[in-house]
């Protein structure tokens, strides 16, 4: 019992992305935004395979707009999946495209209305995640943090471009 008390302070290494070293983020807050940009990719996986059965379901159609429009959803779609595979990874998260794309493709036998309510539920988690991006952006502004604030402003921005192409072209007001 005559060991020293020394008090040792734990400090978390700084993360470093493709946008430089996340200097504001603690340990808790990356899990944090690492579980979120996780949700938010399962929620765009999601819509993915509802949009591949959209456009199987309705590969007879011969009005070349609505294939077209489902074309460029599925793009965009797979372009922001893999934005959020490299956000995960960058912030010291694990995924694996390729597996969790093929874990998506699992055959449903829905009806193109059913395709469209799951869209929909999907875009609530990535409404959320628009939320906490913009708020996490503020906090990098604040704490000075360039790298953190890039990060967060790109998530937002490819967020918010996914979630205005879906609105606008899937559930317009």
């Amino acid at each position: 019992m005559n060991a020293p008390h020394t008090l040792y302070l734990v400090s978390h290494p700084p993360c470093v992305s493709r946008y430089g070293t996340h200097t504001s983020l603690s340990t808790a807050e990356r899990v944090e935004i690492i579980d979120a940009l996780t949700q938010t990719l399962g929620a765009t996986l999601g819509i993915l395979a509802r949009l591949r059965h959209s456009q199987q379901t309705l590969r007879t159609v011969s009005f070349l707009p609505v294939q077209t429009l489902l074309l460029r959803l599925l793009n965009a779609n797979t372009r922001y999946a893999d934005f959020l595979v490299t956000g995960i990874t960058d912030l010291g998260g694990h995924a694996q495209r390729d597996a969790l794309y093929r874990l998506n493709d699992a055959a449903e036998l829905l009806c193109f209305a059913d395709c469209l309510k799951g869209i929909d539920r999907a875009l609530r988690t990535l409404r959320a995640a628009d939320a906490l991006f913009r708020d996490c952006r503020a906090s990098a502004i604040a704490n000075n943090d360039y790298a953190s604030r890039q990060l967060f402003q790109a998530c937002t921005r490819h967020n918010g471009y996914f979630l205005s192409l879906i609105n606008n072209h899937l559930f317009p007001e």
